[in-house]
């Protein structure tokens, strides 16, 4: 029998890379308002793949381990925003295990049931727009080495559109640019023939393209678009805020998102859906020639690019703050006031939680083993429970608490089902776990690319207390290496002066003089190695030791000097010193006894 309850437990995953990106915020934002109108609470799980973060970038796969596939109803995978096609390809397999209901949103080689946006037709239409309205003859492409699957296929549109007025783009009228200056001032001198043979008009790939060709060509005298005109796509603020402002195609990211959730919607009621195409529109600015003149203020757009850069300036400050503080960290509790401070700074987050597997921290087997440890949990297995280090909701800070692992959250913290939640990894080792959930208040998601250099100190952070645990402990052995003897378990010669020593340091009321030391020589040692082997003789010492161990009260200090004498520093109290001296030899007479040998094990003190 079906279970209606987790069928319809109205909650949807987003898988996507790079939420900062504009692009990447405008889908999302899409998916969660839509979501909300059919009822769904919307779980994103973010990466940012394929970037060098070090240790951040080690632990991406975390996040096919985070959803709790049982308790959603389907997913929406934005699997054109990976840069590793590996991580893509792992999130597609585990997808595709849940048996849930999966809408892709892609441009190219979708898997499952697709949302795609028509990503180059309308270069046909700027390319008509070109020859038709401005009478170009000329036309030329500057294209993306970078995304050169979809700079091809654009360039393929561009050619078939000028073929229908019988013209042609040839080798000299295109270049694939990789977006370094000096490959600009090339990309324009190859397609101006280096002042020789002026276009009339070049489409760029993208607006960062674009702008950045427009600078160059105007350091080089050029003006646009009276000397040619030019194009991009994406619409981004800055080629808008341009003079003259940029002609670009738009695309409506946002529409995308919803339509995604329409279509998942459907198919989770059991409907069948056929891939979906959203279409942009062309923007037309004066950079192609147009007279339409720019509704955008653009001293506006300067104020914003200067609340911009003091936010980044004071955020680079935070940084190094967090990371100055971070690197001598030894415990995580110690440094949850600062990871509070900084949270409180991402703008509109309501919610703010900082979530880790109970064996986060705990020494491997391999490191249990060679130090003789005794960590409670090995954490090479995987722990069923996890704890909220740090709970902010509504800038009020809550209790930890430990919670199952069959949940992101406990579930009082679970119980808003309107508030999308963003989950991002940021630990991942030998079968532990960490990550950080954030909610944002009405839904406006406001994830910050500054944001990134916060997890990437919280993930350093993590990793250095986990090796700090590790390297204690060997340093531990190590000592104890150098300050016990193997043969006996007592110090060596060297630990014994430095207990000796350290012993009386820290005695205030107490000095030498009120210590006694007691000297035990192994006897007939010398014969016993000669007539039996010196493994007789190292057992006979080892047995000596081990008298020692039984016999000595607690706080004294007893180790091995050397060969077959040991030193025992006791408090000066002749009844106990007595009594340990009867101890030891009672000892060995009892061994003797019951352990009958060709030689016998005696002690001299």
């Amino acid at each position: 029998m079906m279970n209606w309850g987790i069928m319809f437990s109205k909650k949807i995953a987003l898988f996507i890379s790079h939420i900062y990106g504009e692009y990447q915020k405008n889908l999302t934002q899409g998916i969660i308002d839509k979501a909300l109108e059919h009822g769904y609470q919307t779980q994103v799980f973010t990466t940012n793949d394929g970037e060098s973060l070090g240790d951040l970038s080690n632990i991406e796969e975390c996040i096919l381990r985070l959803p709790v596939y049982e308790n959603l109803s389907g997913v929406i995978f934005a699997s054109g925003t990976y840069a590793s096609r590996d991580l893509r390809d792992k999130i597609s397999g585990a997808i595709k295990k849940s048996g849930l209901p999966v809408i892709e949103v892609n441009d190219t080689d979708p898997f499952f049931p697709n949302v795609t946006m028509d990503n180059s037709t309308m270069f046909s239409v700027i390319t008509e727009h070109f020859v038709s309205m401005h009478g170009a003859k000329r036309v030329c492409y500057l294209g993306c080495k970078s995304e050169s699957d979809i700079s091809e296929l654009r360039l393929g549109i561009i050619k078939e559109t000028l073929s229908h007025h019988s013209l042609s783009l040839y080798d000299n009228d295109y270049y694939v640019c990789d977006e370094t200056p000096d490959d600009f001032d090339r990309a324009l001198d190859h397609l101006t023939q280096k002042g020789t043979n002026i276009p009339d008009a070049i489409i760029c790939y993208n607006d960062r393209l674009a702008y950045e060709l427009i600078i160059t060509a105007e350091n080089k005298g050029y003006k646009i678009p009276e000397d040619f005109g030019v194009s991009g796509c994406d619409n981004l603020p800055a080629g808008q805020n341009m003079i003259p402002a940029l002609t670009t195609i738009s695309y409506p990211v946002y529409d995308l998102g919803r339509i995604a959730v329409s279509n998942l919607h459907s198919l989770i009621r059991g409907r069948e859906r056929s891939n979906t195409s959203v279409f942009a529109k062309v923007i037309y600015g004066g950079s192609c020639g147009c007279s339409y003149p720019s509704d955008r203020r653009v001293h506006m757009y300067t104020h914003t690019l200067l609340h911009q850069i003091a936010d980044l300036e004071k955020s680079i400050m935070m940084s190094s703050k967090i990371a100055s503080a971070f690197g001598p960290a030894s415990d995580l509790e110690d440094m949850l006031d600062l990871i509070e401070e900084y949270a409180r700074e991402i703008e509109n987050c309501n919610g703010f939680y900082l979530a880790l597997s109970d064996s986060w921290c705990n020494l491997s087997d391999k490191i249990l083993t060679l130090t003789a440890s005794t960590d409670s949990i090995n954490y090479e297995k995987s722990s069923d429970t996890l704890t909220m280090y740090l709970a902010l909701q509504n800038g009020k800070r809550l209790p930890s608490c430990t919670f199952k692992n069959n949940t992101l959250l406990p579930d009082f913290l679970m119980s808003d089902k309107e508030n999308a939640i963003i989950v991002s990894p940021i630990y991942n080792h030998a079968g532990s776990i960490g990550y950080i959930v954030m909610t944002f208040e009405n839904n406006r998601i406001k994830y910050p690319f500054k944001l990134i250099q916060y997890l990437v100190n919280l993930s350093q952070l993590l990793n250095n207390i986990r090796n700090r645990k590790k390297s204690d402990a060997m340093a531990t052995h190590l000592e104890e290496l150098y300050m016990k003897d193997e043969l006996t378990g007592l110090y060596s010669s060297a630990g014994f002066e430095y207990y000796k020593n350290k012993n009386s340091s820290d005695s205030i009321d107490d000095s030498d003089a009120d210590k006694i030391l007691m000297i035990v020589d192994t006897e007939d040692l010398d014969s016993i190695n000669k007539d039996h082997g010196q493994e007789a003789g190292n057992f006979a010492i080892s047995v000596i030791g081990q008298a020692i161990r039984n016999s000595i009260p607690e706080g004294a200090i007893a180790g091995r000097i050397s060969k077959g004498t040991f030193h025992i520093l006791l408090n000066k109290d002749a009844a106990s010193t007595d009594e340990v001296k009867k101890k030891i030899l009672t000892y060995l007479d009892n061994y003797n006894r019951l352990n009958p040998k060709e030689y016998k094990i005696s002690a001299r003190i």
